[in-house]
């Protein structure tokens, strides 16, 4: 049996008449709409129809107040995106945010640890929390979706064993680092877009980061070309785990007295934004950026919901209508785009 996946087509190939590659139906392409462009074009909307609705929600209080939980839900989702692009899904992000972030003021505070060495120990412990994930998906074949909630249990499980539930303030000196505002600027958005962008950067512009998208867009055809996914699979883990350590350390940081909810919104908000941002679920390109507005995105509804003053039932229902138009929004877009690839060579022909 021919697997259509491994075969590759020569690039001197020449093309049938009538399909031979058109400059106009290129630039129909890169001007209609990837895959990604919805949550951009959503994300405008948004402020926009904000300034007008709620523009208490754009004031500078608002805006500094939303921005650090931006950059904790950024920074999550960046590592569920990666996970994602390898087709598997990551549901122990809230065990691993909650464990973190418990454990860290417990280190600082109890054991006397600086806090620098608090912060390496809990970024380790995530990495040991996503390696657990990979291996446990590769080496035993489990469905990512049970393996990641056992690992989940897990998580919660030495969280209240070391803690009691009872938490502890944050080190002063994290404290200060989460409310700093350089030039008014919370220094948590700031962190969160340097994390961005390095990841982004990572992904895209190095070869590594090529051969990680071409893994996930298929695992056979990598596998034949030499490539092996599991190493790509379980890295895909162990950065999204690290990443959820991140974040729970600048969370901590700016709640300053964690407890033992704290990480549960961040399943279901961090695959909101990969989805609502381009990503598909079945693997391969991904844009980390997108993820990163997508988080915006939710970050600022949430805002103009609050500031609105509605019921939480009224919540739940701008939230959803809101994350459907970004959907269709985003479908509508690329069908437009397809379109006009198509027009553009028969309009050329008649001229």
């Amino acid at each position: 049996m021919t697997n259509s996946s491994l075969v590759v087509r020569r690039p001197a190939e020449p093309q049938p008449a009538g399909r031979r590659s058109d400059p106009s139906a290129t630039r129909a392409r890169r001007l209609g709409a990837g895959p990604h462009t919805g949550i951009w074009v959503a994300t405008v909307v948004l402020f926009l129809v904000s300034a007008v609705i709620a523009p208490s929600s754009l004031a500078s209080s608002s805006l500094t107040a939303m921005l650090p939980f931006w950059a904790v839900l950024a920074v999550v989702s960046l590592g569920q995106t990666l996970v994602v692009q390898q087709r598997g899904i990551d549901m122990s992000v809230p065990g691993t945010v909650t464990l973190c972030a418990m454990v860290l003021p417990i280190l600082s505070s109890r054991h006397d640890l600086p806090v620098g060495v608090a912060v390496f120990v809990v970024l380790v412990a995530g990495a040991g929390i996503g390696l657990v994930n990979g291996l446990v998906i590769i080496w035993f074949r489990i469905t990512p979706l049970i393996a990641t909630l056992a690992v989940n249990a897990l998580s919660l499980g030495v969280m209240f064993a070391i803690t009691q539930s009872i938490g502890a303030a944050a080190p002063a000196g994290l404290q200060q680092f989460a409310n700093a505002r350089p030039a008014g600027v919370p220094m948590l958005a700031l962190a969160a877009v340097a994390i961005v962008l390095g990841t982004a950067g990572v992904s895209s512009h190095t070869a590594f980061g090529r051969r990680f998208v071409a893994v996930g867009a298929n695992p056979v055809a990598a596998t034949a070309l030499g490539i092996r996914p599991g190493p790509y699979v379980v890295g895909a883990y162990v950065a999204s785990a690290v990443l959820a350590a991140a974040s729970a350390v600048l969370l901590v940081g700016y709640v300053q007295n964690p407890n033992a909810n704290i990480g549960e919104p961040y399943l279901f908000q961090s695959i909101t934004a990969v989805v609502i941002g381009g990503t598909s679920l079945a693997g391969g390109r991904g844009s980390l950026l997108a993820t990163a507005v997508a988080a915006l995105f939710l970050a600022q509804l949430a805002q103009v919901v609050l500031s609105l003053g509605a019921a939480p039932s009224t919540q739940l229902l701008v939230q959803a209508v809101a994350l459907v138009l970004a959907l269709s929004g985003s479908s509508l877009l690329r069908a437009w785009s397809r379109r006009r690839g198509r027009e553009a060579p028969a309009g050329r022909r008649r001229r």
